[in-house]
């Protein structure tokens, strides 16, 4: 019998999502920018994508690109972008061999 064809190896990604005007959404007015090129799914102030890390100190790069909205009156306060990943795949949240680490003490 033949051996069984390779699979290709599962590689871990980055998951990730840019979000714009995020502290003042929070305060219930409407973000300033949206992000041009974004997935059907993502809100217009938020751009999410998936980019694959195949070997270690690789360097990967996403671009993306946010448009002002027209007439915003608060031109002074900065539209801050926040950045909120993970990692998953093989490697992801790793966990040492022995036990669980015992609970840590607040930090005051």
């Amino acid at each position: 019998p033949a051996p069984p064809p390779r699979s290709r190896p599962c590689v871990p990604e980055l998951e990730f999502v840019l979000d714009a005007d995020t502290e003042r959404r929070r305060r219930g007015q409407a973000p300033r920018a949206a992000f041009l090129g974004r997935g059907a799914a993502d809100p217009e102030h938020q751009i999410s994508g998936i980019l694959e890390l195949p070997r270690q100190r690789e360097r990967g790069c996403v671009t993306a690109t946010f448009q002002l909205h027209d007439g915003i009156r608060d031109k002074l306060r900065p539209i801050v972008v926040t950045l909120a990943y993970g990692i998953r795949g093989p490697g992801g949240p790793r966990r040492g061999r022995g036990a669980a680490l015992p609970p840590l003490p607040p930090a005051l």
